[in-house]
């Protein structure tokens, strides 16, 4: 164990010198943005240029993804279903809508990251359906059942994610991978506690701290799963990353 955290930390390090690898225009659009609505939730919460810097953040995951790695469709393509689902959460009602877009998003990295065919995907929707289906008939809120797929997902990418890490630990990528769905884990326990808060589980007064928090690591987790691609970079800008 104690070696393992050493060469978490030893790779960490190495990470952050390397970040000159990374073309400095896009990482600097990363930095402004992260910093700006972290700012703004803190001195100005509420505020609704905050909400909209990290909308177009997101979006600019997908567009990044995109340039960078024009081959790797089911990268691009888990993180537009990712900015899908966080426009329907944010500029709509359907919250459970949001939530099955989510779990399509989170099967496109577990495919791309296990390498399994894509025929599974229909046979995943219909046990989608099954899912919510058995949740309603045994008086279950369809959104914690549908919710309870997309956690057994996520969890199944940060084990494939450690996997590839720890065959590879010095890939850059392997490392984004890795370090971006402990990000997303961690995102996604701060949004439990916020819904557990709101139905009288737990303290309402830690809701503002968990709301932050949620940012805190949503955020990071997609600029480091868009910089994971299992493909070779299409451009010249990433022609140094190992």
């Amino acid at each position: 164990m104690l070696k393992e955290f050493k060469l978490f930390i030893v790779n960490w390090w190495n990470d952050f010198k390397r970040i000159p690898y990374v073309d400095t225009k896009w990482f600097l659009v990363w930095v402004f943005i992260y910093l700006t609505f972290l700012l703004l939730d803190i001195f100005f919460p509420g505020f609704w240029g905050s909400s909209l810097l990290k909308y177009i953040g997101i979006f600019l995951c997908s567009i990044y993804a995109y340039q960078k790695y024009h081959n790797d469709s089911m990268l691009i393509l888990a993180l537009f279903l990712t900015f899908l689902a966080d426009t329907i959460l944010v500029w709509t009602t359907w919250e459970i809508a949001g939530v099955y877009v989510f779990c399509f998003a989170q099967l496109m990295h577990l495919l791309r990251l296990s390498k399994a065919k894509l025929e599974i995907i229909g046979a995943y929707s219909v046990a989608l359906g099954l899912f919510s289906a058995f949740g309603i008939v045994t008086g279950l809120d369809p959104l914690y059942a549908v919710c309870t797929v997309y956690a057994l997902e996520l969890v199944c990418n940060l084990v494939l994610s450690y996997r590839r890490y720890a065959k590879h630990p010095k890939d850059f990528k392997a490392r984004c991978c890795f370090y971006g769905f402990s990000a997303f884990i961690a995102c996604d326990f701060c949004v439990a506690l916020r819904h557990l808060s709101l139905d009288g589980l737990l303290p309402i007064e830690i809701m503002p701290l968990v709301a932050f928090l949620v940012w805190v690591f949503y955020y990071p987790s997609q600029v480091l799963i868009a910089n994971s691609s299992t493909q070779k970079p299409s451009l010249h800008l990433s022609k140094n990353l190992k």
